[in-house]
C-alpha cells in the first residue's frame, strides 16, 4: 500500500460540513452531494477531481451531477455529436462503469485497475467517449451509493496521472461511505419536502421497517420503551403521519424512476464511468 496517510484538516472539514444545516433544495429537484463536500473528499484521498453522479442508465439519462471542480462545459465539438461516442451506448459493456448495476453490489468500493490496466483503459470505447469531457483520467476509485430502482448513484475519485488508488484509499472510502449515504438520504428527504430526521430517529425507522416491536427496539438501542414511544410521537409529528407503517413507507425510495417526477436529461460534460 502506498497511500499518503489521512489528511486531518480535510477530515475535520468533512465532519463540519456533515454537521452543518442542510442546503435548501427546490421541491422535486434530485439531490446531489454539495461541491464543497466533494472537495474535502478530494483532499482526503488526494484525488484531482471528485464527481457525484445519479444515473438512470436504462432510460439513458443522468438526473444529477456535482463536481469538486467547476469546469467550463459550454463549448462543444463535432466529436460530441458522434453517435458512436454516446455514453449510454457503451455503459453496459463497460465492466467497471456498470459493475454495481450488473452485479447488484452497491456496497463494494471499486478501483478501475481491478478490471483493466491503464493501456487497456485507454484502448476502450468508454475512454474514447470520456475524452470529450473536461477531465480525462487514468485512475478511478468508485463508491456506489444506495439508489431508487432504476437509478445508479456513485461518487468517483479521479486522478489524471500518477499513482493508482490503493487499498488504503479503498479502506478510507469505505470508512466515509456510511456518512455519505446518511447525508444523501437527508438531502433526498429535503428534496421531497420532508423534514430531515435525527440519527436516533432514523435508527428507529430502520428498526420499524425491519419489523421490530417497541420493546425490541428499546432492547436493541438500550433505551426505555417510554423513550421509544416519545421518539415515535416526534417522528410522526415531523413527518405528518399517524402510524409506524406510514412513517416507514414515506422514507423508502420511490418505486421507479418515473415515480420521482423528474424528466432527467442527457449526460452533461462530466459523464460517468
Amino acid at each position: 500500500m502506498t497511500g499518503n496517510g489521512l489528511n486531518a484538516v480535510a477530515l475535520r472539514e468533512f465532519v463540519a460540513i456533515l454537521a452543518a444545516p442542510l442546503p435548501r433544495l427546490a421541491a422535486g429537484v434530485p439531490a446531489a452531494v454539495e461541491p464543497c463536500l466533494l472537495a474535502t473528499l478530494a483532499a482526503m484521498l488526494s484525488a484531482d477531481v471528485v464527481v457525484f453522479n445519479d444515473l438512470a442508465p436504462r432510460q439513458r439519462s443522468q438526473w444529477a451531477e456535482s463536481c469538486s471542480v467547476e469546469f467550463d462545459c459550454d463549448e462543444t465539438t463535432a466529436e460530441e455529436e458522434d453517435p458512436e461516442l454516446d455514453f449510454f451506448r457503451w455503459y453496459w459493456s463497460d465492466d467497471h462503469c456498470s459493475y454495481p448495476d450488473r452485479t447488484g453490489d452497491f456496497d463494494s468500493v471499486r478501483i478501475l485497475s481491478d478490471s483493466r490496466t491503464v493501456s487497456e483503459w485507454r484502448r476502450s470505447m468508454m475512454y474514447a467517449v470520456l475524452r470529450q469531457t473536461p477531465f480525462i483520467f487514468d485512475r478511478q476509485l468508485m463508491v456506489p451509493l444506495p439508489s431508487a430502482p432504476g437509478h445508479s448513484r456513485r461518487i468517483r475519485f479521479l486522478r489524471a496521472t500518477g499513482r493508482d488508488f490503493d487499498d488504503t484509499d479503498r479502506a478510507l472510502a469505505a470508512l466515509v461511505r456510511p456518512h455519505l449515504v446518511a447525508h444523501l438520504h437527508a438531502l433526498d428527504l429535503v428534496s421531497r419536502g420532508i423534514a430531515p430526521l435525527t440519527t436516533r430517529q432514523r435508527q428507529l425507522l430502520s428498526l420499524i421497517d425491519g419489523g421490530y416491536s417497541n420493546a425490541s427496539m428499546a432492547r436493541t438501542l438500550g433505551i426505555s420503551a417510554q423513550t421509544v414511544r416519545t421518539h415515535l410521537q416526534q417522528i410522526y409529528a415531523r413527518l405528518g403521519v399517524n402510524s409506524r407503517g406510514e412513517a416507514a413507507a414515506l422514507l423508502r425510495p420511490p418505486d421507479s424512476v418515473a415515480a420521482l417526477g423528474w424528466s432527467g436529461g442527457a449526460v452533461p460534460g462530466g459523464g460517468s464511468s
